[in-house]
């Protein structure tokens, strides 16, 4: 009933082989499919509600999701000596981060082993190669404003325009929209005029029942739906190539129900962009301001892959921020599609 396939990227050979795991048995004890279920929500739950709680964060089901889904590999992937997986996770195992899950023995998060992306399906995933080039360009939006769209109040992203200008000086040669700039035909035409490799939107966004429903806030209490990105990324010139990251830090931005895979990050892929990374669920703009400017300067160093880069801003949270050291803040951000 819940199922998950990890791919095995070695360091020596630049292979990879998959292993599917089918857990619904931990030793001795069968997991009924509704327990397991039962737990991942709890698991979220507490991931959810630990930005709010001052103590330090509980790891137990962490662990206890760790020693099903990982322990049983441990002894092959330290032999193989890996260093990514690739997880392809299924219904509502795609609500929580890998990233979290907590090894009791070596007092390790996942993250602190190995670099970690996701991908809708194996024939999504891209062959473990060097990336082409370091990106050097990058279109930004960015809403910093309340706002108020269909009647609902967004309120204002106190640290969102620290973040855009780290994005800004990290990346020379850039074009932004920010707050009344920022609007859905502005967007379009941009991205239809320019390449930009990388596209990084700060906002806010919602998920509802229907397309209408779901959408990016845009500035003027505007906003950019999901289908209008779907054609906006899909009339991009060179579409196969053109856009190498988009990164949407924004509010549950990768997490869409079972029919929107894996939400707007999953439509920004069906279009051809190579790589989205989002969050799983809504994170302080601060913390995320801190990881974003972290994973783009680890992303211009040479051979650093994208999975490595969010992994190395990932662990820099853990052992540099005390203050946002727990999961709540720096696992929801994962990258989907290509991890090179």
């Amino acid at each position: 009933e819940g199922t998950v396939n990890v791919t095995l990227i070695t360091g020596k050979s630049e292979q990879s082989t998959e292993t599917q795991i089918k857990w619904v048995k931990s030793g001795d004890k069968i997991l009924k499919g509704e327990e397991l279920q039962k737990k991942i929500k709890t698991f979220r739950d507490s991931l959810i509600i630990g930005q709010r709680e001052l103590e330090d964060f509980d790891n137990t089901l962490g662990s206890e999701l760790y020693d099903l889904m990982i322990r049983p590999f441990d002894d092959k992937l330290n032999q193989e000596k890996i260093k990514t997986l690739i997880f392809v996770q299924d219904g509502f195992l795609r609500s929580i981060p890998m990233t979290a899950l907590y090894d009791a023995k070596t007092k390790e998060y996942l993250i602190q082993k190995y670099a970690i992306a996701t991908t809708p399906s194996i024939r999504l995933t891209a062959p473990a190669s060097e990336r082409d080039r370091i990106p050097d360009k990058a279109l930004i939006l960015g809403l910093t404003q309340a706002a108020e769209v269909d009647t609902q109040k967004f309120r204002a992203l106190g640290s969102a325009d620290s973040e855009i200008q780290a994005v800004k000086q990290i990346f020379p040669k850039h074009k932004d929209f920010i707050d009344q700039e920022f609007a859905p035909d502005t967007f379009g035409k941009e991205l239809g005029n320019e390449i930009y490799p990388v596209v990084h939107i700060v906002t806010h966004a919602q998920f509802g029942t229907i397309p209408e429903d779901t959408f990016i806030v845009t500035g003027k209490n505007k906003k950019l739906t999901i289908d209008k990105l779907e054609s906006t990324l899909s009339n991009v010139p060179g579409k196969a190539n053109a856009i190498d990251l988009l990164a949407l830090t924004a509010c549950d931005t990768a997490l869409g129900d079972d029919r929107a895979t894996l939400g707007l990050a999953g439509v920004a892929l069906q279009t051809g962009v190579k790589t989205a990374m989002a969050s799983l669920w809504s994170v302080r703009d601060e913390s995320t301001a801190i990881l974003v400017e972290d994973f783009y300067r680890n992303l211009q160093k040479p051979g650093t892959t994208k999975a490595e880069a969010l992994q190395k801003a990932q662990i820099k949270m853990i052992t540099e921020q005390p203050k946002f050291a727990s999961p709540s803040f720096w696992s929801p951000f994962i990258l989907i599609g290509n991890w090179v």
